[in-house]
């Protein structure tokens, strides 16, 4: 299937999308929600405008066959892509290389003037978050980012790390209706940005990174022995010992791979795996807490009301009527 359109103005998007979906008129003001059309798929889109000139789109579908589109895109605009899951690709007019978009994958890109020519499998599930901002209400982020607005294009490609899923859990699962919960999705959406464009100087870093490639394959080896272990995880020497790598160099060098210390990468995963298990509807707060190592209940409540930005009382129950 070939959908193939031509966007003038940053909201032209949604109202071409949505002609694939049986929308809901049940959904904020600001918001488009919808289902996609059986004929073409299965899935839900959304579609929230924050504010003039800055958009939020979430889906998570299956198409029924292979899908391309075919974009124009003629006004100037910066887009984050997050592929939580799901592979597909893409290719800007002019350019040599195809872009892959593989599962934990994040592109920044602008576009003005350009065609866009984007792949999709059939029967492959695409779980996708995609911030837009129109570059001539923005001008002084796109300045900051040596973009000029006259350019066609620009992209620079990193993986989703632990801070970014958080921040997108977040968006996925906003706990808020109303004026609050658009006010909320727009600061997330703000700090989503600035977390990408901090963790992409970060990663520009490590490439030049003095660290052998041997050193490497050990923390990376350390993040699965932890990954493992979360609920009790090794000390830093003793995980030094096992992966045969000194704690120092274990210390630096775990956060100039992964963008973040040991302790924090162990609590960002605490907190995933415990909203994963509220999620789920298997396991009260407490057990939840208990089976990622936290034993001081308050002391989790206040960690996970941190990170999520809700208590996870009242995540479970929010999640639990949905």
């Amino acid at each position: 299937m070939n959908i193939r359109a031509e966007f003038a103005e940053l909201h032209e998007m949604t109202t071409n999308v949505c002609s694939y979906l049986n929308t809901d008129p049940l959904t904020e003001p600001y918001e488009q929600t919808g289902t996609l059309a059986p004929e073409y798929g299965e899935g839900q889109f959304c579609f929230i405008r924050l504010r003039d000139g800055m958009e939020l789109q979430l889906s998570d579908m299956i198409w029924r066959e292979d899908v391309t589109f075919d974009m124009g895109v003629r006004y100037p605009h910066l887009e984050l892509a997050l592929n939580i899951e799901g592979n597909g690709c893409w290719s800007a007019e002019g350019q040599r290389r195809e872009i892959s978009s593989e599962s934990g994958s994040a592109q920044l890109v602008y576009f003005n003037d350009i065609r866009i020519r984007a792949e999709h499998k059939k029967n492959k599930r695409i779980l996708h978050a995609e911030l837009r901002m129109d570059a001539r209400l923005w001008r002084p982020l796109f300045q900051e980012l040596d973009v000029r607005l006259e350019q066609s294009f620009f992209c620079f490609e990193d993986l989703i790390g632990p801070k970014l899923q958080v921040l997108v859990q977040q968006l996925r699962n906003c706990p808020y209706g109303g004026s609050a919960k658009r006010l909320f999705l727009e600061g997330k959406c703000l700090e989503l940005l600035a977390s990408f464009i901090y963790e992409a100087d970060d990663s520009r870093a490590r490439k030049s990174s003095s660290l052998k490639t041997e050193d490497v394959d050990k923390i990376y080896n350390a993040r699965d022995i932890l990954l493992q272990t979360l609920a009790q995880p090794p000390s830093l020497l003793a995980l030094s010992r096992k992966i045969s790598l000194n704690d120092y160099k274990l210390k630096v060098g775990f956060k100039e791979v992964f963008g973040m210390t040991v302790f924090e990468f162990v609590r960002h995963q605490r907190m995933e795996k415990a909203r994963i298990l509220l999620e789920n509807g298997s396991l009260n707060v407490s057990q939840a807490a208990s089976l990622v190592g936290y034993n001081n209940f308050s002391h989790f409540a206040a960690l996970f009301k941190k990170t999520y930005g809700v208590n996870p009382s009242n995540y479970a129950r929010d999640v639990a009527k949905t």
